[in-house]
């Protein structure tokens, strides 16, 4: 049986993809700089050879992918991204950022500015990784890979997993971000980051390294200062919505050292006693692994398990502190207040003043159980 023309017609629609483009043929970018500099954002744009990733896949020998860094600038968001496209070469998609990386510069004062800029375009997603630096952005953007592994695995793109070994600063997406900038009584802990080239080496040459230092405080659109390590030992059992372990090491009654790996905390926050007041109390209950002890040690788990806690108590207490020192509400107190009792929320922090200064913590209250204690024998067990 012959085809009429129409049936002819009819296969050649369906099997055609006209407007398909080839991978190689469009520059997808991975990471997203957004500075602000003499009354104008600059824009920077990490492109990688996708070509050369996908080569890695399969195979031992990885090799080190390439990266790009194109910058655009304008006196808007928008602008500044339309400003790339002139000497792209090839159409440029945001589709696939993975992370957004903001000076300080800009978090001190054009964070709104910009983030409205950013998710008002319809290619951006709210999904990617969100960081700040006080560092070169370019810089930042160029010290990602390590050990011949692929950049989407790096600490920038992909921090899930380093945070799941290494609970320094929890990673946060950009639509929880968010919440630092449209709620009127969110803290928002953004990570850090600089870069390092004193950890590794190739063939004897320093290989510079992204790493997490610290966090921003981020409440009301606006940078309210850097959130340092000793704020952080306190967050990591307060705030952080997940920690999956961090090291903590004391010495024994004894002299002995030991080291244990923290994780598991759940919180309970009370602000005010009955309704009224201003004190805060805070209760953690931990999970601890011991890691290493000395091998002349005699400590029950009950005497690691009492002497964690104590430290920890002291920890959450200072981090407290400091943070409270410099207005910045490390444990967000205010939000909790805002999202279950309103009407002591307008009391307390009502007046102009930060609320937080407000607030004094009254009681620390924390549990350590020894959940293992991998291949050593303790007195008692």
């Amino acid at each position: 049986m012959r085809a009429t023309p129409a049936i002819l017609a009819l296969i050649l629609v369906l099997t055609g993809c006209w407007d398909l483009k080839e991978a190689q043929n469009v520059n997808f970018v991975t990471a997203l700089g957004v500075d602000y500099d003499d009354g104008r954002y600059v824009i920077y744009a990490q492109l990688l050879d996708f070509a050369e990733i996908a080569k890695q896949e399969g195979t031992v020998e990885t090799g080190n992918a390439k990266v790009w860094i194109g910058k655009g600038e304008g006196k808007t968001v928008t602008e500044a991204l339309n400003s790339l496209y002139p000497a792209s070469q090839q159409r440029t998609l945001w589709t696939h950022v993975r992370a957004i990386v903001f000076s300080q510069a800009l978090l001190d004062k054009h964070l709104k500015g910009a983030l409205n800029g950013l998710i008002r375009s319809r290619d951006l997603r709210y999904t990617p990784w969100v960081f700040g630096t006080d560092k070169d952005i370019p810089t930042v953007f160029s010290s990602v890979s390590l050990l011949n592994e692929s950049v989407l695995n790096s600490l920038l793109l992909e921090p899930k997993e380093i945070f799941r070994q290494y609970s320094f600063a929890e990673p946060i997406r950009l639509i929880k971000f968010m919440d630092g900038v449209k709620e009127p009584a969110v803290t928002a802990l953004l990570p850090q980051i600089s870069w390092t080239d004193e950890v590794w080496e190739e063939n004897g040459e320093p290989v510079p390294q992204v790493k997490l230092t610290g966090a921003y405080a981020i409440a009301e659109g606006r940078n309210r200062g850097v959130v340092d390590q000793t704020m952080l030992q306190g967050a990591r059992y307060v705030s952080f919505k997940r920690m999956s372990k961090y090291p903590l090491t004391l010495t024994l009654n004894d002299g002995s050292p030991v080291t244990l790996s923290i994780g598991s905390p759940k919180r309970d926050i009370r602000i005010g006693k009955g309704g009224t007041g201003n004190d805060v109390r805070i209760r953690v209950r931990l999970k601890a692994y011991i890691t290493e002890i000395g091998a002349s040690s005699r400590a029950t788990a009950a005497d690691i398990s009492a002497l964690a806690a104590k430290k920890i108590e002291e920890d959450i207490r200072r981090s407290f502190a400091a943070a409270k020192s410099k207005n910045i509400d490390i444990y967000n107190l205010e939000e909790k207040l805002y999202r279950y009792d309103q009407a002591r929320w307008k009391r307390i922090c009502a007046g102009g003043k930060p609320c937080i200064s407000r607030l004094g913590l009254e009681e620390v209250n924390a549990e350590v159980e020894i959940a293992h204690s991998t291949s050593y024998k303790l007195p008692g067990k």
